[in-house]
């Protein structure tokens, strides 16, 4: 009988172990979500209002890893989830474009940008230029 508790007592040990790692995992990999979503909304935004007109809203919903290691942010713009977005992680500099649904181009891509959309490194340094 001592044996069987002591069997008992481990599994059960066992049990809350994964269960508080599991949770554990879930509210750092949520804390780390909300982070990159921080940091790189502005720059998805910054894309946005170079290179579009009449994008009002950006929601981001969810961040995917494919199996190259890049980092993809997941969401839509204007609150119309048809209208999605993907803009990759590639490096540490962050976002440096973003793809998007067809309807997102023909509706909301400025003219002049038609050819020739900027990256948000490009944009930046535009602007670094104007100032100085």
């Amino acid at each position: 009988m001592k044996k069987h508790s002591i069997i008992l007592i481990s599994i059960l040990i066992i049990v809350l172990c994964l269960f508080f790692g599991f949770f554990f995992w879930k509210k750092y990999e949520i804390q780390n979500t909300n982070k990159i979503f921080t940091q790189q909304k502005p720059r998805i935004k910054a894309f946005f209002d170079y290179n579009y007109n009449g994008i009002n809203e950006i929601t981001l919903t969810s961040l995917q890893e494919n199996p190259t290691g890049v980092v993809h942010i997941k969401g839509y713009l204007n609150g119309d989830e048809d209208l999605w977005i993907d803009a990759g992680l590639f490096d540490s500099s962050g976002v440096e474009t973003v793809n998007s649904a067809k309807e997102v181009d023909e509706q909301f891509l400025k003219n002049e940008n038609e050819e020739n959309i900027k990256t948000v490194s490009e944009i930046q340094q535009e602007k670094n230029s104007k100032k100085q």
